[in-house]
């Protein structure tokens, strides 16, 4: 027998939190799919089983929603109703019949064959949120082929209790149907950041990291590993030293987040009284009730493209008007900022055949013809969405932020619109807030460079910053190779950042910095010290950036970012940071 050697591993953080357990390889049922003909006879009575096995899947799902509706789990929630829609897509439901029929062969058979060619139609779209949709359709289709072949279990409920699992890859469905006290982490040898599995650890507090060859759990010396969630770090056997290290750590950080769910949310403000506003970014209605029981300062960020992405279809003013009324209606007289469609090639779309022609031969889609690109060349979807946006703001204050902008003229473009879509409700006798705010986006570098002159004509920025580090160090924020490089923590990215907040203050324009680097705490002192005051974070990470803003003194924080900026590397930029964690 081997010895048991400490094994340390570095991946991609997915999701923060430290657990200690034994590991359980979870891998996926790989029997033979029965491939048979059947008779002409017997085609009917084949598609009423196939039909029994999606009415069955749909009741899975319905009964997880059901469970998780009490829990806070808006994401969850809307990751699951985007799969039941799955569940009527013509792709599932009518093609599958179709060729059940004509083929005279058994579903399971006709059913595997078609998710096998889906697969490979689409394996070279190398874009997250495709591929993610990709996942989506297939997690769908295990289910349904777990009831078509009477399998009596899903096999995530075998897993032992306080497991670390173990797997190549998890699918939402495997991580929504484990409860945490089942288990304790996540290792996956594949899998992103912003991928639905990815969502669903966050919402759940379970520690995840992906990226790690798995191999070496298959050996059987590996008695106990220790996840950093944190860290994207997991150590296989660790020594008595390491393991005493974090089970402290565990002890302390479990004592430290019950005293903040416990404690109400006071008014955001440091130590030393300078206030900050601290938004929340929703992707849908259900997540505002979180944002309000946060006590959020309203929505930085709603990313509307979702009204559309799960149903495959541009939605219609009256829906539209009738989301964004619901949303204002809810927030009262707190602000709301709707990012207009950020939409292209690089998000699933289908039936829209006029649309995905312009988009099929895009070999890079993240840098081609999306978000504000994309309208320009179909006003009517931008038409559309700012008639329904316009119609709501005569409820409250809405702001409207443009994505992508990479030239100023898009600025104006929108602005034209806008003006355009005012004289022409105006004259239908739709009342509307005349004053209704137009933002920019700063998430490709050339609009931060040009940062002045935008500020000049915008009435607010948003600096997103999850696109904007990838594009300035060249760097996918999805890809775990460059999980290393991919930080907040350049010196280019704090010049940029310094450069878009000047322009704002030149102009008195407000400026809101969203995206992952907005909800980790170490880096919110320096941001604050450079000088950002407003903030959206996702509504779960509120109470812990609230606490960590009562905890800063700007003073301090000014010096802490005067001293990063004087530094000229990653490394050194880094090790300052960890080297400030108490800015008392």
């Amino acid at each position: 027998m081997k010895t048991k050697n400490e094994l340390i591993l570095k991946g991609l953080p997915i999701s923060e939190g430290i657990t200690i357990g034994k590991p359980y390889l979870f891998l996926k049922d790989e029997n033979p799919i029965p491939d048979f003909d059947i008779s002409k006879e017997d085609v009917q009575s084949e598609i009423i089983r196939y039909r029994e096995a999606i009415i069955r899947s749909e009741n899975d799902l319905k009964k997880l929603q059901s469970s998780l509706k009490d829990d806070d789990s808006y994401e969850i929630l809307d990751i699951l109703g985007s799969h039941l829609e799955i569940l009527q897509d013509p792709f599932i439901t009518s093609e599958i019949e179709k060729r059940i029929c004509s083929e005279c062969r058994n579903s399971e058979s006709i059913f595997q064959d078609s998710i096998i060619k889906f697969k490979a139609k689409f394996k070279n779209i190398d874009d997250s949120f495709f591929q993610e949709r990709v996942r989506d359709i297939i997690d769908v289709s295990r289910r349904i082929l777990h009831h078509l072949r009477n399998e009596n279990s899903l096999s995530a409920k075998k897993i032992p209790v306080q497991s670390i699992v173990i797997s190549s890859e998890l699918v939402p469905s495997d991580i929504a149907e484990i409860s945490v006290g089942q288990v304790s982490g996540f290792v996956t040898q594949r899998g992103g950041a912003t991928s639905h599995s990815a969502i669903i650890a966050r919402a759940k507090e379970i520690p995840y990291v992906a990226g790690i060859d798995i191999s070496c759990f298959k050996e059987e010396n590996i008695e106990t590993i220790i996840v950093d969630g944190s860290k994207g770090k997991v150590i296989a056997n660790p020594t008595k030293e390491r393991l005493d290290y974090y089970q402290k750590l565990i002890q302390d950080k479990r004592g430290f987040y019950q005293n903040l769910k416990e404690s109400s949310v006071r008014k955001t403000e440091t130590k030393d009284g300078f206030s900050i506003n601290l938004f929340g970014n929703i992707d849908s209605i259900d997540e505002v009730d979180l944002v309000l029981k946060h006590n959020a300062a309203g929505v930085g960020l709603f990313r509307s493209e979702y009204l559309f992405l799960a149903n495959n279809s541009f939605p219609t003013e009256d829906v539209q008007f009738k989301i964004y009324k619901k949303l204002v209606e809810k927030l009262s007289s707190l602000p709301l900022v709707v990012r207009i469609f950020d939409v292209g090639g690089d998000k699933s779309i289908k039936n829209h055949d006029e649309i995905l022609k312009e988009w099929k031969n895009e070999l890079n889609p993240v840098l081609g013809c999306r978000a504000i690109r994309f309208l320009m060349k179909n006003p009517k979807y931008l038409k559309t969405q700012l008639r329904a946006i316009l119609r709501a703001s005569e409820l409250s204050k809405i702001g409207i932020l443009v994505p992508m902008v990479s030239d100023i003229s898009e600025l104006f473009f929108v602005k034209e619109a806008i003006d355009s879509v005012k004289a022409e409700i105006l004259n239908e006798g739709v009342h509307f807030k005349e004053n209704i705010s137009l933002g920019c986006m700063i998430e490709v570098p050339s609009s931060a460079i040009m940062s002045d002159e935008i500020a000049k004509h915008a009435d607010f920025l948003s600096i997103g910053t999850n696109d904007l580090i990838q594009y300035v160090l060249a760097a996918d924020r999805t890809n775990p190779q460059v999980s290393d490089i991919y930080s907040l923590l350049h010196p280019s990215i704090l010049r940029l950042i310094v450069g878009v907040v000047k322009s704002a203050q030149k102009y008195n324009k407000p400026l809101i910095l969203c995206g992952e680097a907005a909800a980790d705490p170490k880096l919110i002192p320096i941001l604050i010290g450079l000088g950002i005051k407003e903030f959206s974070v996702s509504a779960q990470h509120v109470p812990i950036i609230n606490y960590t803003i009562q905890n800063i003194c700007l003073s301090n924080a000014v010096k802490l970012a005067k001293k990063a900026l004087e530094l000229t590397s990653f490394k050194s930029l880094k090790e300052l940071v960890e080297s400030q964690s108490n800015l008392d």
